[in-house]
């Protein structure tokens, strides 16, 4: 299946691209997030893992959350501010 995964900031996220990604049936966002890694060899810490917001399809999602053929991921840097 193709998913769409777009990343909201290039400065925290490094050399992960935008773009459709070819995933397996059934792929989870931890799946997408896994893929983005290992073409670029560009690993994410677990606080910056920590630190990410998805939205699939215009929902709130999570790493478990199971992507749709076709589907669109935002991914988002939680900002803390006062």
């Amino acid at each position: 299946m193709t998913v769409w995964a777009r990343f909201s900031s290039n400065e925290l996220y490094g050399k992960l691209r935008d773009g459709e990604y070819e995933l397996r049936d059934g792929a989870t966002v931890a799946a997408l997030m896994e893929a983005a890694q290992n073409e670029t060899g560009f690993m994410l810490t677990d606080q910056q893992k920590s630190n990410c917001v998805y939205i699939f399809d215009n929902a709130p999602a999570t790493c478990d959350t199971m992507l749709r053929d076709g589907g669109k991921l935002r991914i988002m840097f939680k900002l803390l501010g006062g």
